[in-house]
């Protein structure tokens, strides 16, 4: 990291940033960082963590403020983004793992590429799955035994993808519920009785969902994970629950493989490994994009911003520097035959359409 900042410091002076005769970029400006759901769900908890500290880390101190446009699973916002938006540092954009995701598969209606965006920062992110006790579900192999198939609540198939690719891994019958506007929707109709299995991120499961466990109408299933090399291990916001593997070892009696299983391997290094990436885009000036990394660089030593933003992501911490860009690249990375089965399966399922 040390030789980064001095990688940018350099860039930066090159540009004439930070001299006697240039105004710093960003003053007089305002950075604003976009996020594409609406207000409490994980991408916006986590573009939330910056604003109180960020605008005195980058050189000319501009106004951070948080903007949210909500809308097909963030899709709308992440196509502005790459193709309206200014271009010019002024706007960043925090790109869930699972948007990375539709753009490797090339969902139709995606313009935006993985290569028009450049990662700043990461806050990998797990996510916690979850059922109705109404299902009467109490241990896993009650799984394959209940009284109708399970309901899942997503805006679509897509946003939830670590739990579709995960109960087909699981071989557990379901029912994707569209059209809820985002994950906060979602876990409300579950409340309502309106669907009866879900995941969110975990920091907001143990915020809104834990009393309704400890009154026993929810029971927690399984955490999706985070990748250690090539190994899912416990999320480490919720070590006492087991991964997915170790679910599915006790209903199974061995360990996953597989094309469903290299497939989950996959969705949770984008959605956890990956969790929430803010982004610039590719022409974003080098003046630019130098006060940012450094700026990011810098904020994190700040042991004020340190305390707020483990307790808000629960401790994850952060990505950056070069293992967010091989995280990133390994998301792009995806095998061919990984990348069909993951297509087949929803254009099979869900009638979904790739370019």
């Amino acid at each position: 990291m040390k030789r980064l900042v001095k990688g940018l410091l350099a860039a930066a002076l090159a540009c004439g940033i930070g001299t006697a005769h240039a105004d710093p970029y960003f003053k007089d400006k305002e950075f604003r960082i976009v996020v594409g759901f609406a207000p409490g769900g994980g991408n916006d908890l986590f573009a939330r963590v910056f604003p109180e500290y960020l605008g005195k880390y980058i050189d000319g101190n501009p106004t951070v403020i948080i903007e949210n446009r909500p809308g097909a699973g963030g899709v709308t916002a992440l196509n502005w983004y790459a193709d309206v938006a200014p271009h010019d540092g002024t706007v960043a954009f925090v790109c869930s793992g699972g948007l990375v995701t539709r753009m490797v598969l090339g969902y139709e209606g995606v313009t935006a590429k993985v290569a028009d965006l450049k990662p700043l920062i990461a806050g990998p992110l797990g996510r916690t799955n979850y059922i109705a006790a109404s299902t009467g579900y109490k241990v896993p192999k009650d799984i394959f035994s209940l009284k109708e198939p399970l309901f899942l609540g997503s805006t679509d198939p897509l946003s939830t993808i670590g739990s579709v690719v995960g109960l087909n891994l699981l071989k557990v019958p379901f029912k994707a519920v569209k059209g809820y506007p985002g994950k906060n929707d979602a876990m409300l109709a579950f409340q309502r009785g309106e669907i009866t299995i879900g995941d969110i991120a975990t920091p907001i499961f143990k915020e809104s969902m834990m009393p309704l466990v400890k009154e026993g109408s929810v029971i927690p299933l399984f955490a999706q994970g985070i990748l250690d090399g090539d190994n899912l291990v416990r999320d480490p916001a919720n070590p006492d629950l087991p991964t997915i593997a170790e679910f599915y070892k006790e209903l199974y009696g061995e360990p996953p493989s597989g094309p469903a299983w290299d497939a989950y391997k996959q969705v949770i290094r984008a959605i956890g490994n990956g969790g929430k990436i803010l982004m610039i885009h590719k022409d974003t000036p080098p003046e630019a994009e130098a006060a940012l990394l450094k700026a990011f660089a810098d904020v994190q030593k700040n042991p004020e911003f340190e305390k707020n933003a483990q307790a808000a992501l629960e401790g994850y911490g952060f990505t950056f520097g070069e293992g967010l860009q091989e995280n990133v690249q390994a998301i792009v990375d995806i095998k061919p035959e990984t990348k069909q089965w993951m297509r087949d399966l929803y254009k099979r399922d869900y009638g979904m359409k790739f370019n």
